[in-house]
């Protein structure tokens, strides 16, 4: 009868298990898990972090240890009925958990004083075998040898596995000697706390004569063994009938504490990632509460960056691994040159503005307006202002502002485009660019001018006679009769030309470029008192051209004039192209004269000096003129 009834009592203590089953598997980890941040070189922001233990320490290896000596059959009953729920329920929370089953009795019992009936393993009939080994008898006096099985379990006699969470449930009715087979209180606690291992002590005793507890005086201690061992190891004392023993071994392995540290396994360099607190100690099963702050440092570069933080349970990874990352993004915008043009419509400035470090999930925005430099508006281009947004996915922007063209000659001209007000969460890298307006105009120009005739300032069939600027112009006398004085100069089919290549002066300099001038009569008489000049078709020729040479393009002089046939009073000279000479009684006449000075070429085909007169047939010039901006600048270059 009294057998029909424990096994009731345990069926329905099994039964009531079954519920400690469903709360063991309750969601465990850090929340959250995964963190997503933008921020701005030098900023932080602090995350609440909530770190779930499981209600199972992490890959634990349970050691059940129990008094068999006679009073405790009906304790060890429930145990055995109730071992798979015990397995069972610790496998759900941490399915790598193993198991081991010992006992202990009293010195009297010689080799039953302690016993291992089953090393650690994960094989739960192994467990459940072992268990079945436990018989109730013996146990001598009243106090048992508990004291020397928390010792030897500490001290090898089962196998731990490395980085496991290590607890003995310990239960009985009774405390033990002290010294247990040499093994005194203090001893045996220091074995325990250097193997780390926790003490789950259950209390099945009534306080009775029989029965007085695991915390009871023994050998005239003072009592508390059960007490002082699991406050020193972690663990907890329950008290239980002797029907709820395997109810109370759960609840006691769910008590057990656990400390969570959370530690940065890798952060990439620009990033620190610090929790407050350091550590926080939890009941298992309960959830822990840090504070994580997230820096950038001053000096990040735009980049996408990375940090993990496992939150350690005891020291050991349980996965509760949170993965951070960081987008530093940064706008900058490009310096640009621009050649300025000389007409037409404006010459567009673009310039490129980039989110650096990768494109943003989120739209981002930032104010652009220009502002004058040695460039001003309206004058030299369109000021320019407005917003930009750049769409989730965009990289890059543009902002054009109209260049104003001229054909002025000046010196290369600079504004800026500035960023502002940029998009939370953006900072800007390099908010001013610099348009550099490139000036195309010629440095310079040409100048030319040719003279058929000059008598003493008075001149027939001239050419583009302003002489500056050069330009394309002809002129035709058929005859002309010139006194300077008693000297006479009658000269036919007077022609004058200049030329300008290219016409227009805004394109760029090229070899071959130039100034020219040329004139020519065709015969001519220059008549005094005694003296009779007749001469044939004279010409001349003058140019200022762009030739290229080792360090580019410079203007080159040339000058050359001919003089077909020349009789002085009758008498034949030959002269061609060469310079020449002579002396005559009134002066002297020269011949193929070209002069280069001050970057003028004058090439003369006939001059006569006299002391009163100074005449001169068939002169062509050319030249080149710097600009106020450039006055050493020529039409060569730009």
């Amino acid at each position: 009868m009294r057998r029909r009834l424990a096994m009731v009592v345990l069926a329905t203590a099994g039964a009531l298990l079954l519920p400690s089953t469903a709360a063991l598997a309750a969601p465990t980890g850090v929340n959250p898990s995964t963190v997503d941040l933008t921020l701005l070189p030098g900023q932080s922001t602090t995350i609440a972090k909530n770190v779930t233990t499981a209600p199972i320490p992490p890959n634990p290896d349970l050691v059940m240890l129990a008094d068999t000596t006679g009073s405790m059959a009906d304790a060890i009953g429930n145990v055995a009925t109730n071992a798979s729920d015990i397995t069972n329920s610790v496998l759900a929370s941490q399915p790598t958990a193993q198991f081991g089953v010992a006992e202990y009795k009293d010195e009297s019992d010689g080799a039953g004083l302690f016993r291992v009936d089953q090393n650690i393993t994960a094989d739960p009939t192994a467990v459940q075998n072992g268990i079945n080994q436990w018989a109730a008898g013996g146990g001598g006096d009243l106090p048992e040898g508990a004291l020397n099985a928390l010792f030897q379990l500490a001290n090898g006699a089962v196998t731990f596995r490395p980085g496991d969470t290590r607890i003995v449930a310990w239960f009985g009715d009774a405390p033990s000697h002290d010294p247990s087979n040499g093994h005194d209180l203090a001893q045996t606690i220091a074995a325990l706390v250097a193997a780390n291992i926790r003490v789950i002590a259950v209390n099945v005793g009534d306080g009775s004569a029989g029965r007085p507890g695991l915390d009871a005086p023994a050998d005239g201690d003072g009592g508390q063994q059960a007490t002082q061992i699991a406050a020193a190891t972690g663990g907890s004392v329950l008290n239980a009938a002797d029907d709820t023993v395997a109810q109370q071994i759960l609840a006691g392995i769910q008590a057990i504490k656990s400390t969570i540290t959370p530690t940065v396994t890798t952060c990439d360099p620009h990033l620190t990632i610090t929790n407050a607190p350091t550590s926080a100690t939890v009941a298992s099963g309960d959830t822990a509460t840090f504070a994580e702050t997230v820096t950038a440092a001053a000096n990040t570069p735009p980049g996408d960056y990375h940090c993990a933080v496992d939150y350690l349970v005891d020291g050991m990874s349980d996965g509760f691994v949170e993965n951070t990352t960081v987008h530093v993004r940064a706008l900058a915008v490009n310096d640009v040159t621009v050649t300025e043009g000389t007409g037409g419509p404006a010459t567009p400035a673009t310039f490129t503005v980039s989110l650096l470090g990768g494109p943003s999930a989120n739209p981002i925005t930032v104010h652009y307006a220009t502002a004058d430099g040695t460039a001003t508006a309206p004058a030299d281009y369109a000021a320019t202002s407005g917003d930009l947004t750049f769409a989730p996915g965009d990289t890059s922007e543009t902002v054009t502002v109209p260049v104003v063209p001229d054909s002025v000659d000046e010196l290369n001209e600079t504004f800026s485009l500035n960023l502002s007000a940029p998009s939370a969460g953006v900072s800007i890298q390099d908010g001013q660019s610099v348009g550099t307006i490139i000036d195309d105009d010629r440095d310079g120009a040409f100048s030319c001018s040719a003279t058929a005739a000059d008598v003493i300032g008075i001149t027939a069939a001239v050419a583009n006679p302003n002489d500056l600027p050069c330009a394309d112009d002809s002129k035709t006398v058929a005859s002309v009769s010139l006194n300077a004085g008693l000297i006479n100069v009658s000269a036919h089919a007077l022609t004058a030309q200049t030329d300008l290549t290219p016409n227009d002066q805004t394109v760029a300099p090229a070899a071959g470029d130039h100034g020219s001038s040329s004139a020519r009569i065709e015969t001519t008489t220059i008549s005094t008192l005694g003296l009779n000049i007749q001469l044939g078709a004279i010409q001349s020729q003058a140019s200022a051209s762009c030739v290229a040479g080792p360090s580019g393009l410079a203007p080159v002089f040339s000058g050359s004039s001919n003089i077909a046939s020349l009789k002085i009073n009758g008498l034949a000279v030959t002269v061609g192209s060469g310079p020449l000479t002579i002396p005559l009684i009134i002066g002297s006449l020269s011949l193929n004269k070209t002069i280069v000075a001050n970057g003028v070429v004058t090439q003369e085909a006939v001059a006569l000096d006299t002391p009163i007169a100074h005449i001169v047939l068939a002169r062509s010039e050319a030249d080149v003129h710097g600009t106020a901006v450039h006055p050493g600048g020529s039409p060569c270059t730009r």
